[in-house]
């Protein structure tokens, strides 16, 4: 939250900082539990334990999942750290083009087709409006229906804001689902398991930050179409 003045509200401070040192402190916990467990592993030369393997296994496994958790408990802290006064100009479509070289692999693997109209450059955080589209688009992917995935990225222009939406062709969601997707850890039922449910909530604090909002659609006929708003500052 912000106060009259426009300053960030001291207490989204204080979480902020406090999550992101317990991220550290637990990441620093879990390298050592992770390392000893994959020694035992490679070591145990000789050893004879009925099911020590697949113990060790889920111990590993274990802590790579933790460690995604601490992934996505420090991104959201971030999230809560924008500075409005650092923001910059940023041309959106050279953005997109980044994130879908990153996404290259996981979008052939889905035979997936993404497309998009005409984007403007706004002002913002580069590397968090970059979070933004990423994680919009892996939900596309990771939420995908029995045909390959096809998403597209829409922009309108509004009278004080760009109108923004990542749209699918995934199986949608049930209307009270629509506004529980953005809590944090929120589990959506008839979603295949996947994550640990901090994605689209940070999606929604980054775009909060920027002077924005974000919701969900999800039309009887099918498909998802995530919606954001971000004030035009720039020009297309």
């Amino acid at each position: 939250m912000r106060d009259e003045g426009g300053q960030k509200d001291g207490n989204d401070l204080d979480w902020s900082a406090f999550l992101f040192r317990l991220c550290h402190d637990l990441r620093s916990a879990l390298r050592s539990v992770r390392t000893e467990a994959e020694l035992i592993l490679r070591d145990r030369t000789g050893v004879q334990v009925p099911g020590l393997d697949e113990r060790l296994g889920q111990i590993v496994q274990g802590t790579q999942k933790i460690d995604l958790l601490a992934d996505g408990v420090a991104s959201y802290s971030i999230a809560l750290q924008i500075d409005p006064g650092s923001f910059q100009p940023v041309p959106l479509a050279v953005l997109i083009r980044t994130v879908l070289a990153k996404l290259d692999r996981e979008i052939r693997a889905d035979e997936a087709k993404v497309t998009y109209d005409r984007l403007p450059r706004v002002s913002g955080d580069p590397d968090r409006l970059m979070e933004v589209f990423e994680k919009l688009l892996r939900n596309a992917l990771r939420h995908r229906g029995a045909e390959a995935p096809r998403i597209h990225i829409t922009v309108q222009g509004q009278e004080n804001e760009w109108l923004f939406a990542v749209r699918d062709n995934g199986p949608g969601l049930k209307p009270e689902s629509l506004e529980k997707i953005f809590e944090p850890f929120a589990r959506v039922h008839g979603q295949r398991p996947a994550g640990i449910g901090l994605g689209l909530a940070t999606c929604h604090k980054i775009v909060e930050r920027h002077g924005g909002r974000m919701w969900a659609e999800s039309p009887p006929g099918g498909g998802t179409a995530i919606l954001f708003t971000l004030p035009a500052e720039g020009e297309t």
